[in-house]
């Protein structure tokens, strides 16, 4: 069961300390950004367009999906439908890429890999907690979403970017890490683990992503004032052994109790260190993109 899985922290912590490969690949991990191109050339990097940003505030996760959805289908419509010749002018569409940024009321989400594997009754002890628990298109395994959580579903066209989608992951790996950066806190990845993490067996942000015709979708869950306790009702991200952190745990056990790491004071160096990592600049969505800041707003409120 989850909660025996992980209850026990210290036990476990002993034996991933014993297990040198994990505390290898930790040390030699990924954690500095300023040289990141996510492997774009000096000229491409030269033509990015800018990002539109939008920060929702709290939405249901079902509607934050429903609103992926049709913003996708939205995309991709638009884009395929001109010759292929054309779909690089960004003057001949009406919608751009967006970052979106909100909370979720509390909500377990799986990955497409666990799609009815969890158990009925599973499902009811999660449903008793009072929260809701939904299986999505994302990759990854079950995770949670909830207040004191900045989640963000980066909307882009790759190719505009001239990003693979394994470059794309990382540059979002890199954001985080990033981010963490400016608290004093050094977060890594970790081969074969995914998500970004400050020790080999903490984790601060959850990251799940869909690529359909090089739309992306979904994206990344970073813990700023986030009750741990929901985590400690499942084995997050199928990763026994290993549990979620919060900024403002971490600054706690940095000696800095009062240092502000609520979402209102995260997002800004986040969207900034979203800029950094993808070389390009990120500004208010209505300024950027009018249509699709209207397009979202009538999705947000149905």
């Amino acid at each position: 069961m989850a909660i025996a899985s992980i209850r026990n922290f210290g036990q476990i912590l002993s034996r991933v300390q014993s297990h040198p490969t994990t505390y290898r690949a930790f040390s030699a991990a990924t954690t500095g950004t300023s040289d990141c191109t996510l492997s774009r050339t000096a000229e491409q990097l030269s033509q990015l367009s800018t990002i539109g940003y939008v920060y929702l505030g709290e939405v249901p996760y079902r509607k934050a999906l429903e609103m992926q959805k049709q913003l996708c289908r939205r995309r991709i419509d638009e884009i395929y439908a001109l010759p292929q010749a054309d779909r690089a002018d960004l003057n001949l569409r009406q919608f751009s890429d967006t970052l979106i940024l909100l909370q979720h009321p509390p909500v377990y989400t799986n990955g497409r890999r666990n799609h009815g594997k969890l158990q009925p009754d599973e499902i009811e002890r999660l449903h008793a907690l009072d929260c809701d628990y939904v299986e999505t298109n994302r990759g990854g395994e079950i995770t949670f979403h909830g207040p004191g959580q900045l989640v963000g579903y980066p909307n882009l066209y790759l190719k505009d970017h001239f990003l693979a989608t394994k470059c794309f992951v990382k540059g979002l790996e890199y954001t985080i890490a990033e981010t963490c950066a400016h608290f004093g806190i050094e977060a890594k990845t970790i081969p074969g683990f995914p998500g970004v993490w400050t020790s080999p067996t903490q984790k601060v942000a959850a990251l799940g992503t869909h690529v359909q015709r090089y739309v992306t979708s979904h994206g990344f869950a970073l813990n700023c004032t986030t009750n741990m306790k929901w985590f400690r009702e499942i084995i997050p991200c199928g990763l026994e052994g290993k549990t979620a952190i919060s900024l403002q745990t971490l600054m706690e056990q940095h000696g800095k109790p009062n240092c502000d790491t609520s979402v209102d004071a995260v997002l800004p160096i986040l969207r900034k260190s979203f800029a950094k990592v993808f070389g390009c600049n990120v500004k208010p969505l209505e300024d950027v993109s009018p249509a699709t800041f209207k397009f979202i707003q009538e999705l947000v409120k149905l």
